[in-house]
This record gives C-alpha cells, structure tokens and sequence, in this order.
C-alpha cells in the first residue's frame, strides 16, 4: 500500500485513507490496491461495513481505480473463495492458472500488456511490460473482445489484464512497481 501511497505523491496527489463508509461514499476518487486471498478481502470489507459502500460508490460511476485484487473483486467470484461474491461490477470469475501449463504459479515478473480497446486510456501506449504479482486472473471473454475488457496479457495463456467501465478502471498488474509507465498509467486517470 505504501508504494501506491508514494506513486500517487509522485503524481501531485495527496491520499486520505479510509476509516470509515462514509469515506467511500464521499471520495472524489478511490484507490483499491488489493493484496491476499479473494475470500478475505470480501471478509474484511464486509466486516469494516465498506462492501456495500464500495458497492454503491461503483454502481454511481464514480472514478475508481483497482489493483491487483482490487481488479479481481470487481468479478462476480473466484476460484480461490468458493461461495464468496464479489462486487460483480463485471461478468465473470476470477480463474487460477492451470497447473498444466507448466509455469510456477504464483505468476511474478515483468510482462507485456496489449490493448483491446481504440481507446485504451488511461494505458500507455504503446504499452511497455509492467510489473505483475498474481496466482488468479481473468480469462478472456468469448470471442476474445468485451466492452469492459481493456488489456490483455500472457502467462501461459492469454487473460484479461485491465478492464474499464465507465470510471471504473482496473489493472491486474502494479503500476506503483512499474516504473515509469505505471507512474504514467496513474497520472493518466487522476
């Protein structure tokens, strides 16, 4: 958290954490770096009375940018926490990479990230590689294209890496460890 606290200083932005729902509801724009397991986060979200605040603030369109689990929340579910719901902001389930792909899971390193959309702001493009950190993703919708699906990448098979909907923009990579891109990707949407 505090490296996506830095990036966004480095951007000319002060940060507010939240204490409370009220803060979500009433926050210009909302940061959600995820960390941990999917069924935890729902659990800690729901415990601190934040799931249906987020829920709301994301129903009214208001600008918010996840990351890493802060991506995958926004799914209907994962694989990793059988009978949790998720915000369901998009279609789907989180998924783990198949074991018979042969590759070590977690999945951590520098990939590429292609776009999916004309427009694929906040991205840079042409997109360099970015940092990721992850076990769980987002498969490709059918046909491989969907309104909400903004990038993709590649581990073993291609997924979705960054999606957007309206303000709702969210990247399973970390921009915060990506370096000068991912500085840009932040300023792009703050």
């Amino acid at each position: 958290v505090q490296s996506v606290v830095n990036s966004i200083a480095k951007c000319g932005y002060a940060v507010e954490f939240v204490q409370k729902p009220e803060d979500i509801l009433n926050a210009r724009r909302l940061v959600f770096p995820g960390v941990g397991a999917f069924g935890a986060c729902v659990d800690a979200l729901k415990s601190r009375g934040y799931f249906d605040a987020l829920k709301q603030y994301l129903q009214d369109d208001r600008p918010f940018f996840g990351i890493c689990l802060g991506m995958q929340t926004l799914f209907e579910g994962s694989e990793e926490s059988p009978g949790y719901e998720g915000l369901g902001v998009l279609p789907g389930k989180v998924t783990r990479f198949e074991a018979d792909l042969g590759l070590a899971v977690p999945a951590i390193g520098w990939s590429g990230v292609a776009a999916l959309q004309k427009d694929p702001w906040p991205l840079v493009m042409p997109q360099q590689r970015c940092y990721f950190v992850h076990s769980y993703r987002v498969p490709m919708p059918a046909g491989g294209h969907a309104p909400w699906a903004l990038a993709c990448s590649e581990y073993g098979v291609r997924y979705v890496c960054a999606v957007r909907k309206g303000n709702c923009v969210a990247t399973q990579f970390h921009p915060e460890k990506s370096g000068k891109v991912g500085l840009q990707i932040l300023a792009n949407w703050l």
